[in-house]
């Protein structure tokens, strides 16, 4: 029977982390089926879902100990229940969101907050900061890309209006666009 696993890894950033959690499923012969991989300032996170038949919870975690070892990495493995395992369905249009500007606390939550309240689903946050110089008081610029699904009661001229009265208060430049069908 087939099972759906999902993996997280998080260590220093370093040559060789994606190449040794592909390596290990690949031994096990998982199939690895969805995954979020970056680095984080000097972290490198992975999240991913794998298939795997008739391997056990004790097998796999025994598996990626070496890799634990190794590359000092925090493994963690969680079985997904059937239930987890099915695609949301989609509330609606896939948008793509840009805020900008100096760098301070509150943008995510001000933002992802204002979503939430009118029924818009967030499926993927990027955020950078970059620049700023501590001695020349330069403040940093500060970068959040979002992408959304829309309930079909909402309207992309409403949600222009929502982004443009969030970045009003928040003092940064919001834009949105509508989300290009099968890009990664």
């Amino acid at each position: 029977m087939t099972q759906r696993w999902v993996v997280t890894a998080l260590g220093k950033d370093r040559p060789g982390i994606v190449a040794g959690v592909a390596k290990t499923l690949y031994r096990l012969g998982c199939n690895l089926e969805d995954s979020a991989m970056t680095r984080l300032e000097g972290e490198f996170a992975i999240m991913l879902i794998f298939s795997s038949a008739g391997i056990s919870a004790e097998r796999l975690r025994k598996s990626f100990e070496p890799l634990e070892r190794s590359l000092q990495l925090m493994i963690h493995l969680k079985r997904l229940t059937p239930s987890e395992t099915k695609t949301p369905a989609r509330l609606g249009p896939s948008y793509l969101i840009s805020v900008y500007g100096a760098d301070r606390p509150g943008i995510v939550f001000a933002v992802s907050e204002a979503l939430a309240k009118a029924g818009i689903n967030v499926t993927d946050v990027h955020t950078h900061k970059s620049g700023g110089e501590r001695r020349a008081r330069t403040p940093s610029l500060y970068l959040l890309l979002l992408e959304v699904e829309m309930p079909p009661t909402r309207s992309l001229p409403w949600l222009e209006r929502l982004l443009a009265r969030t970045a009003q208060r928040l003092h940064v430049e919001a834009t949105v666009r509508a989300s290009e069908a099968n890009v990664l």
